[in-house]
């Protein structure tokens, strides 16, 4: 038997056994599973377990022959034909899956963060994956971010930092703005951070309870489960916690420079100012 057309019908997805089968009956006899057998020179179960198999898959036929029922085989031509078309459009579709996962794996994502240790873990991965520049937005200690900050500090990196707290900056050489004032206008824990304008990080432990404006009454929980924050490398998101960061820088010198007073005319009495 040709051996060569053997492999290729394995290739093709039949098994050596199914190949040989379907090459005996493909010489245009029509043969009982004994005869095959015999001329095989292959067990008859075997024989009939790929016969089973060729049904199936459509490759063979049962006829009437003198013998009883016997097999013949689909025309060659028809059959290849067929499994061109069906390999050729399994493959596309295999393409087309693994050119989706491939953009999937290479796009921007999100990372959901739960718990203050994840979040703190996370930003400290951020900065020492930073090069040139590191911004932030704080209300939270800078204690758990030191060594991180002091490493990125001696790779030449630049930390811009702004809180509505009077941070303690711990002796890191910082660029540091606070809008703190005497007065506490910031009740939840907060930190927002973005490297080389590549990758943030952004949570704390309150979802709407920052208002600049209002003296607040009482601080909010603070435990480890109290943290929701996000991470993401998607530029929308890393541009928009960018520019929060800097519009805060804005505010703070201007005010400075006396050209900026909160006053109620100015207000959108949204959700987000009444803390709702």
């Amino acid at each position: 038997m040709n051996e060569e057309i053997v492999l290729n019908l394995q290739r093709l997805g039949f098994s050596k056994l199914e190949a040989e089968v379907y090459i005996s009956l493909a010489q245009g006899k029509k043969m009982s599973g004994y005869a095959i057998a015999k001329t095989l020179n292959k067990t008859r179960p075997a024989v009939y377990n790929a016969l089973d198999n060729l049904l199936e898959k459509g490759f063979v036929n049962f006829v009437r022959g003198k013998n009883g029922m016997e097999y013949v085989a689909v025309k060659p031509e028809l059959l290849l034909s067929d499994i061109s078309r069906t390999v050729t459009g399994a493959a596309a579709e295999a393409k087309k899956f693994f050119r989706e996962l491939e953009s999937k794996q290479h796009s921007p994502h999100f990372e959901n963060i739960e718990g203050k240790s994840n979040l703190l873990a996370t930003a400290n991965r951020i900065i020492m994956s930073a090069r040139k520049e590191i911004v932030i937005t704080s209300s939270m200690s800078l204690e758990p971010l030191y060594a991180s900050l002091k490493e990125a500090a001696r790779r030449k990196v630049r930390i811009i930092l702004f809180s509505w707290q009077n941070l303690d900056t711990l002796g890191l050489p910082i660029e540091f703005y606070s809008n703190f004032e005497g007065t506490d206008f910031c009740s939840e824990e907060r930190l927002f951070l973005v490297a080389d304008l590549r990758r943030c990080v952004i949570g704390s432990n309150d979802t709407s309870a920052f208002i600049p404006h209002k003296k607040i009454t009482k601080k909010l929980p603070t435990g480890e489960k109290d943290f929701l924050g996000m991470t993401s490398t998607n530029r929308l998101v890393v541009n928009m916690v960018t520019e929060h960061i800097h519009f805060d820088i804005y505010l703070h010198k201007l005010k400075r420079k006396g050209r900026l007073i909160f006053t109620d005319d100015i207000l959108l009495h949204s959700l987000m100012e009444q803390g709702i």
